[in-house]
């Protein structure tokens, strides 16, 4: 498609402040929330589209609990642990902030509503995410780290890997617990074996800065984003990517792949804060869509949605692929 040519939302909903992040829940237990981070404040809602619900028009969003949280939000992680259909409900999800700290956020939504501090970094927190059994959470920073959290047990940090540059995203493998991506600014990306607590493999992107990384669906495939260019990677042959290609020409800021398809990785960069869908198989941008203020990007775990947070909106764009 001509990338001059932006596309408009599928919806959109407003709200009363600017969106700093958001992030849908990456687990079919609980695809249906989505926590939104606006300036001091944690909104957590449901949002349903039509393609599953024929009651719903377009998109339904209901807010479920608002939470404090008292710095400017960075980054979002869900626990795989959250759970509405059970009983009682389980509501766990982690937020890192400009103060350096992560606040462990559990509810259900009744008469239990508490956060616990997670303070050790000594700079600010760029990525976090939970391992698959949500027992350890990994988070990457501007101080050269990549540390683990013990968030069942103690919430203490049980384990520092020291980075050569500050650490930019952080992948647990979506199949084998114990494995570790963590990309950092320098361009290199490495997997870990948590365990043993070494490096098994290393990736350079050969560009600068990296700004991100992701480990999509399929374990094989990781896709980084370094100076406005996207990389895709096949960790059986990690000497050189298997596909390189431009997308932001002044810097791209972030890149995410669909849970529900392997091939469509998003990205948003300058100039002109685009937000780019490219099919990977056909090499194809199948969408071109625009933001305000950047505030966050994130997949629906099954139904091919994009949502970005554009200033005061989120954006849903429903990716054709045929």
């Amino acid at each position: 498609m001509d990338e001059a040519v932006t596309t408009p939302p599928t919806f959109k909903r407003s709200f009363c402040e600017r969106i700093y992040c958001v992030e849908l829940s990456p687990y079919e237990w609980s695809q249906h929330l989505v926590c939104v981070a606006l300036a001091n404040t944690i909104v957590v809602g449901t949002v349903r589209f039509q393609d599953e619900d024929d009651a719903v028009e377009d998109v339904a969003y209901n807010p479920v609990r608002t939470f404090n949280h008292d710095a400017r939000p960075h980054t979002i992680a869900w626990s795989p642990e959250t759970s509405l259909s059970i009983v009682p409900k389980i509501l766990t999800f982690c937020v890192a902030g400009s103060d350096f700290k992560i606040r462990l956020y559990n509810s259900n939504l009744n008469d239990v509503d508490k956060y616990e501090i997670l303070d050790d970094h000594k700079d600010y927190i760029n990525a976090i995410s939970y391992e698959l059994e949500g027992e350890l959470l990994a988070s990457v920073s501007d101080d050269h780290t990549c540390k683990l959290w013990a968030v069942k047990e103690s919430q203490k940090c049980v384990s520092t890997f020291y980075l050569t540059s500050p650490g930019m995203s952080v992948c647990w493998h979506g199949e084998e617990s114990g494995k570790l991506l963590v990309a950092e600014k320098n361009g290199l990306i490495r997997m870990y074996n948590v365990r043993s607590q070494q490096a098994i493999m290393s990736l350079d992107s050969g560009a600068v800065p990296l700004t991100a990384a992701d480990w999509g669906p399929n374990p094989l495939k990781v896709v980084s984003m370094a100076a406005g260019e996207l990389l895709l990677w096949d960790v059986s042959r990690p000497s050189r990517p298997l596909d390189e290609r431009m997308l932001h020409t002044e810097g791209g800021l972030t890149v995410r792949v669909s849970h529900a398809n392997e091939n469509l990785v998003s990205s948003i960069g300058w100039p002109d804060n685009l937000l780019k869908v490219v099919n990977l198989r056909s090499k194809v941008v199948v969408l071109c869509g625009k933001v305000k203020l950047i505030g966050g990007m994130t997949w629906h775990y099954k139904l091919p949605y994009v949502c970005a947070a554009s200033d005061r909106e989120l954006c849903f764009w429903r990716i054709n692929i045929n």
